[in-house]
């Protein structure tokens, strides 16, 4: 059996129309339907729900976007998320512009070094609206994603989990079910200490009392913050050197899919792996 949570706000009049048709003719209804059109009906609405979906890529690419954006793309995400990136506007390869498109409509950076920043890509069917937050806070870009849900970009430098702590206490207002938070944290729980109230640990609190949860502990059940069994960075590019500092938070069920790109691959151009999910 089909089933969805709510109607996607992008589905089409006759689309929702045929989503009621199926629930109350071949679902509810007691009459004996033919099994083999109600799999055509649930095919049909499962493509519908997929299409629906915005997938997502958060990668710090560890500098050179421009030589490895077409890596990246092979992806097709709708958004990417990257830290560590150059600003286009002022990048010299035509590919690179190319690809990133109009600042403000379909990319957002920032950054104060020119070649390092935290950039938030969009293809041309997503709109993307700067939204305002408080505070002077360089590698953080708050965006609302086809006036759907807001995107929190992340690239969190030193002092790393600290700055987070202040921008949340910042911008408190914009931590709600409605947000989906993703970026490289540069943080663990095993490096609390380092940070006295303002650590990993405390952050998760603070996060979860918004009813935002990491999305990669909520899959992994038995893996508490501080014990992950994947890892997401490779210090210096080395296997034996495994952490987990990239997060994506959201609310419970919001992030239909997970996944972590481990090819090595990856290792190849970053140290860090990238994250893709689906909202």
């Amino acid at each position: 059996m089909f089933e969805i949570d709510e109607i996607p706000e992008n589905w089409t009049k006759d689309q929702e129309k045929i989503y009621e048709i199926y629930c109350e003719y071949f679902v509810d209804s007691e009459d004996e339907i033919n099994p083999e059109v109600i799999k055509e009906f649930e095919k049909l609405l499962t493509k519908w729900k997929e299409e629906s979906q915005i997938k997502i890529v958060s990668w710090n690419c560890n500098g050179k976007f421009r030589e490895k954006f077409n890596e990246i793309t092979e992806e097709n995400a709708d958004i990417y998320v990257i830290q560590e990136c150059e600003d286009p506007a002022q990048s010299t390869e035509e590919e690179y512009r190319e690809f990133a498109g109009e600042e403000g409509i379909d990319y957002i950076w920032t950054g104060h070094l020119h070649y390092k920043g935290l950039g938030i890509f969009a293809k041309g069917d997503i709109n993307l609206e700067k939204l305002e937050s408080n505070g002077e806070f360089e590698h953080f870009i708050p965006v609302r994603v086809n006036d759907s849900f807001n995107l929190l970009g992340v690239w969190a430098m030193p002092d790393y989990v600290e700055m987070i702590h202040d921008y949340f206490d910042a911008n408190e207002e914009m931590f709600d079910e409605n947000l989906v938070m993703c970026g490289d944290f540069n943080s663990n729980a095993i490096w609390d200490k380092k940070h006295g109230v303002k650590n990993q640990t405390e952050l998760n609190k603070k996060l979860e009392g918004k009813n935002l949860k990491s999305v990669y502990h909520s899959l992994r059940k038995d893996e508490k913050q501080g014990e992950e069994k994947s890892a997401t960075f490779y210090l210096t590019k080395h296997l034996n050197k495994p952490y987990y500092i990239d997060f994506v938070y959201a609310a419970e069920n919001a992030v239909k899919e997970f996944e972590i790109l481990d090819s090595y691959k990856w290792l190849i151009v970053s140290d860090h792996l990238p994250l893709v999910f689906k909202v």
